[in-house]
């Protein structure tokens, strides 16, 4: 029994030794624990203002997006540093370089394992950099068109016309082709006529070229033209183009307007520009009989066309269609 004792109380007193050894290493590392916390807030206030200061500069310069991934990545790099610094002077025997070594082989693995996050990390950071387009450009990617409304980290964020948000990861748009429908401030429309071979191909180029003078968003200097474009069995094809601002609710309007002036013009100059040889088919009791419509109008001089005002299309308030994009005319580059 008292062998038992013994060894019960050798046991606790090597229990208390050892509680005894880690409160001494403890309070001797104290000091060092402190320092280190001064160090670890030091950095981390540093971090948290430098990030403050660069994502101010940015939005000054209007490349707000690249300021926030630039100010993450200060602050995290920062902050990452303060933690080192801080462990050195809590753990005097701690390395700084197996630390750093420590880091890269841990950074390789996290590389691998996050493949596809640093992927459009990177591609955010390129887009940003170079500018192809930025947050509020109208663009069209595959299916997709509509305004950029913010460039991320990970992906874009575009609304559609329609209203709707697509998230689109920044390693696909970098690695595609994407139209800047605003890249410049204006852009060209295009739209194909077809009329009959009998019609007078200047009374209908002077007619359509009067109409489109009428629309006020369109630009009058280049002119919009209408060119004969090709030779069909049965018709012939007109291209017929103008310039706008680059905005899509003015291609829309000025596309709608356009038609609906074409349309009554011909109407009000009593011009057909429907194919004259139309062949079409109708019963007759038993049998099926073949016409040919005879509709050739009689040609018109440019003088005596009747123009008409253009029709009222307005884009509805909040469409859109109708967001202006921020790109300046300038581009600032750093």
């Amino acid at each position: 029994m008292p062998e038992k004792n013994k060894e019960f109380e050798d046991g606790m007193h090597i229990a208390w030794t050892k509680v005894g050894d880690w409160f001494d290493s403890f309070f001797a590392l104290l000091p060092n624990m402190i320092v280190g916390t001064i160090v670890a807030v030091f950095f981390l206030l540093l971090a948290w203002g430098l990030s403050w200061l660069s994502k101010i500069q940015f939005k000054k310069r209007n490349r707000a997006d690249l300021g926030e991934m630039v100010s993450d990545f200060v602050f995290w790099s920062i902050t990452l540093f303060g933690v080192l610094l801080a462990l050195t002077v809590v753990l005097p025997s701690v390395n700084p370089g197996d630390l750093l070594a420590s880091l890269g082989i841990g950074s390789i693995a996290i590389g691998f394992a996050f493949k596809d996050i640093l992927q459009n990390w990177l591609a955010g950071l390129l887009i940003l950099l170079r500018q192809p387009f930025r947050r509020g450009d109208q663009v069209a990617l595959a299916n997709i068109e509509g305004t950029v409304q913010k460039i991320t980290q990970r992906a874009t964020l575009i609304k559609t016309y329609d209203g709707r948000m697509v998230v689109v990861p920044n390693a696909e748009i970098y690695t595609q082709s994407i139209i800047v429908n605003t890249a410049f401030k204006y852009r060209r429309v295009d739209l194909d006529v077809t009329v009959g071979y009998d019609n007078d191909i200047r009374t209908i180029t002077c007619l359509i070229e009067a109409a489109l003078g009428q629309i006020d968003e369109i630009l009058k200097e280049p002119p919009p033209q209408v060119l004969p474009w090709d030779l069909g069995a049965t018709s012939l094809a007109l291209k017929v183009r103008w310039w706008i601002e680059s905005r899509r609710s003015t291609e829309v309007v000025t596309r709608a307007r356009a038609v609906q002036a074409i349309k009554e013009a011909f109407q009000a100059n009593g011009i057909d520009p429907t194919d004259p040889q139309i062949i079409y088919e109708h019963e007759v009791g038993a049998s099926r009989v073949s016409e040919k419509l005879d509709i050739s109008p009689v040609p018109l001089d440019p003088a005596d066309l009747v123009t008409r005002p253009p029709p009222d299309l307005p884009v509805a308030t909040g469409d859109p269609e109708g967001e202006v994009a921020q790109r300046e005319a300038a581009e600032t580059q750093l």
